[in-house]
């Protein structure tokens, strides 16, 4: 058998030991069977199927069923680099006693490096699982890193001990974030994102145009910069040894300056972060290297291979990782995808001799195949995980990798000069100043069209499996059946959303999911004829994260919801609010609804990036497919109020079972409401998060609900829900849900209500199967 695709086989069936290391053996008695299985060749993949399984399974940790909430001091070794984000870092600590920890914590006032021992006391809890369908399942992936708890601190980490050897290299990035500074702030924070891997100062928007523009790529440290700082180092240095006679008849240069770049990559990689698509192109580099020292020849894919099996081995949760399988997807496609695409174009290549425009076209059309190969090799991916894929992607990188490269390398050189002294840097800034403003704008340009990103429903596992699968098939066949495959692997990444959304309409009926949005309020209901409606949005009033873009718009997304019928906001707080705008510019809002009020400076910007709405009054209505939402309040006055007094509150009807969407009513706007009269309704969203003062005795009455849904976040600061609201909602009969331990589902045949998995949301099987259940 070829080694090559031995050490392939090797890889993929590594790599499938630790996906399916959950049903499959694992300990140390199957890693002594695996190593006496790989001396035959024939049993060498099985071996390595259940060599993936043991790593995974010695790695795991059993979390624990449930979070203490205590706060305790530990000490341990930093076992990460650490990554920070604006005023907080995050690292993984290693206990003697115990196994690893996900620690968040205030930066120290010393550069926190990776070996370092420290302590600090946090508060430790079980990392959640996926609280909404579809949505990211952290105990899952803590399981995988062996991560027992996360703990977070509310006091920087102290040092116990020397600081690690490591500790130079994380002063040198705080010297080039205050050599940075001279320059403006979104040139800066590109600089130190590139330069020394630290995104913290990136803001959200120029996040998200490297995002819609496909260059998202550049933004952080990847396998792309690495490369171009080792196998740019040894280029130089084999150079300057071709330049001097005396040097070149000694010291081989191909082999003296492969040698001399190894420490560069190793540096470069710790210094940046030593994140998977680093460490991935810092080991395939060092692949080429050793090759060039022992003078062998050395492929792309023999490296990614060799790479991933390291990374694999060391690591078996690296598999779960995006940066991970997006590193390794885009490497693969360039190897496996860029000559054929090249092939296929109708433009000959150029003749030896021929001219510098035809050699010009001709590079040209060599990063266009290479570009478009590393877009389709990470698209079922790129779908999978942020359910959109770029239309400008190719000619945006062929723009914009150039200008990347040249900046990767003076933000380099410029880290290294500012960990000596930041005013050696001050040059070399200079000169990343109009590149940085070069990349920014490219981002912008490519990224500012609406349609620039076309969005879709995440395939999910077995779509995005049988899309990868179908496309290798594609190349081995040739002709029409070649077509037909490469079709159909298309059509696993584009046909969930629309399936959800056909078995969503032939269902019928009225679908109320309540997400889990954190501290806040957001709850997408289904109507019979398939379309959707959306009762507020979440928000974080700290700025930290965006519940719409996170929670929200990615299970609308799945559900096959292209658009929405009506987003109706009960009133104008940031827990309510703040999620709102990323949901209405990705998805178009046929009416958006709400009480009149403004609210103040904090959501002004919000507001800003939303289209005029229409205000609702006591007694207006909006109806679709039988649906109908009635307005029960604000009552008229509603300007001396205050904004929870002034909740739009909603009731929906469908046949003969309703649904209560208080807002946050209380005090004035609960007493108008009892004023009003009936206010029956089979669920009822608790007003308030759960406020004692929300959830009166007399409203509890008036409602009679059979479920009371509480949205709010765990450990959340306000001891949402008050005990006395969960009592009077269980005393008046009600079931009490909380979404702090996932979303709540409801589903309404217009005659009764009942409550169903969440997951079933977007999963178009047992959507048809919900029709008929009892």
């Amino acid at each position: 058998m070829n080694w090559r695709r031995t050490t392939h086989i090797w890889t993929a069936c590594f790599a499938a030991g630790v996906a399916l290391s959950p049903l499959l053996p694992g300990g140390g008695l199957i890693a002594v069977t695996s190593i006496l299985l790989a001396f035959s060749p024939l049993t060498a993949p099985a071996a390595f199927v259940l060599a993936g399984s043991a790593a995974a399974r010695l790695q795991s940790w059993a979390s624990p069923t449930s979070a203490t909430g205590e706060e305790v001091r530990l000490e341990g070794r930093v076992a990460s680099v650490p990554v920070r984000s604006r005023e907080r870092v995050r690292f993984l600590l290693r206990r003697p006693e115990g196994p690893l920890l996900d620690v968040s914590a205030p930066q120290a006032p010393f550069p926190l490096a990776l070996g370092d021992q420290v302590a600090l006391s946090a508060r430790l809890d079980a990392p959640p699982p996926a609280l909404n369908p579809g949505g990211r399942d952290r105990a899952s992936q803590a399981l995988a890193r062996g991560v027992a708890w996360e703990a977070r601190a509310r006091a920087p980490p102290v040092r116990l001990a020397r600081p690690s050897p490591l500790a130079w290299l994380e002063a040198g990035r705080d010297r080039l974030a205050a050599a940075a500074a001279a320059l403006p702030p979104r040139e800066a924070a590109l600089v130190r994102a590139i330069g020394a891997g630290d995104q913290g100062e990136v803001s959200p928007a120029d996040q998200e145009a490297f995002a819609r523009s496909g260059l998202v790529h550049l933004l952080s440290v990847s396998g792309l910069h690495l490369a171009v700082v080792a196998f740019g180092t040894r280029r130089a240095i084999r150079w300057l040894l071709h330049r001097s006679d005396a040097v070149a008849t000694r010291l081989d240069p191909e082999r003296a300056s492969a040698a001399l770049a190894v420490p560069v990559a190793a540096a470069y990689a710790l210094a940046t972060g030593a994140q998977v698509p680093v460490v991935r192109s810092a080991l395939g580099a060092l692949v080429v290297f050793a090759a060039a020292l022992l003078q062998r020849e050395a492929s792309a894919l023999d490296a990614l291979s060799l790479a991933a099996l390291c990374i694999l081995a060391a690591d078996p949760a690296a598999l779960s990782d995006l940066s991970f399988q997006l590193s390794f997807a885009s490497v693969a496609g360039l190897a496996l995808l860029t000559a054929p695409l090249r092939r296929a174009c109708p433009i000959p290549a150029p003749a030896p001799g021929a001219g510098r425009l035809r050699r010009a076209g001709e590079w040209l059309l060599q990063a266009a195949s290479a570009s478009a190969a590393a877009t389709l090799a990470t698209a079922p991916l790129t779908a999978f995980h942020f359910r959109r894929l770029s239309l400008l992607a190719v000619p945006a990188n062929l723009a914009g990798v150039p200008v990347g490269s040249a900046l990767t390398v003076v933000a380099a050189a410029a880290a290294v000069a500012a960990a000596v002294s930041p005013a050696l840097a001050a040059p070399l800034l200079l000169a990343c100043r109009p590149l940085a403003a070069a990349l920014l704008w490219l981002a912008e340009a490519f990224g500012s069209p609406s349609w620039s990103t076309v969005g879709l429903a995440s395939p999910g596992a077995a779509g995005l499996a049988a899309s990868y699968g179908l496309g290798l098939l594609a190349l081995r066949l040739r002709g029409a059946r070649r077509w037909a495959c490469a079709g159909a692997a298309a059509a696993a990444l584009l046909a969930p959303g629309p399936l959800r959304g056909l078995a969503a309409r032939l269902r019928g009926g009225l679908e109320v999911t309540f997400l889990s949005v954190g501290q806040g309020d957001a709850a997408v209901l289904r109507l019979p004829d398939g379309s959707a409606i959306l009762v507020d949005a979440g928000g974080d009033p700290r700025g930290r994260r965006d519940p719409g873009a996170r929670d929200v718009l990615p299970f609308i997304r799945d559900a096959g919801v292209g658009r929405l019928a009506a987003a109706f906001l009960s009133h104008p707080h940031a827990d309510h609010l703040l999620g709102l705008p990323a949901v209405a510019e990705a998805l178009p809002v046929e009416a958006l609804l709400a009480s009149g009020r403004r609210g103040g400076e904090e959501v002004a910007a919000a507001w800003a990036r939303l289209p005029a709405p229409r205000r609702l009054a006591r007694g207006d209505a909006w109806e679709r497919a039988g649906v109908r939402v009635e307005v029960l309040g604000p009552p008229p006055g509603a300007e001396e109020l205050t904004q929870n007094e002034a909740s739009l509150v909603l009731r929906v009807r469908y046949g003969t079972t309703a649904f209560l969407f208080p807002g946050d009513v209380e005090g004035a706007g609960v007493a108008a409401l009892l004023e009003r009269g009936d206010l029956s309704a089979d669920v009822v969203k608790v007003p308030h998060h759960g406020s004692r003062t929300a959830s009166t005795a007399p409203l509890v009455a008036a409602v009679r609900p059979r479920w009371a849904v509480v949205s709010l976040s765990r450990h959340n600061p306000f001891g949402f829900p008050h005990a006395e609201a969960v009592r009077r909602w269980q005393e008046g009969g009600a079931e009490v849900l909380r979404t702090d331990r996932g979303a709540v589902r409801f589903w309404s045949d217009g005659r009764t209500v009942r409550r169903v998995d969440p997951a079933g949301a977007i999963d178009a099987w047992a959507l048809w199967r919900e029709r008929s259940r009892p």
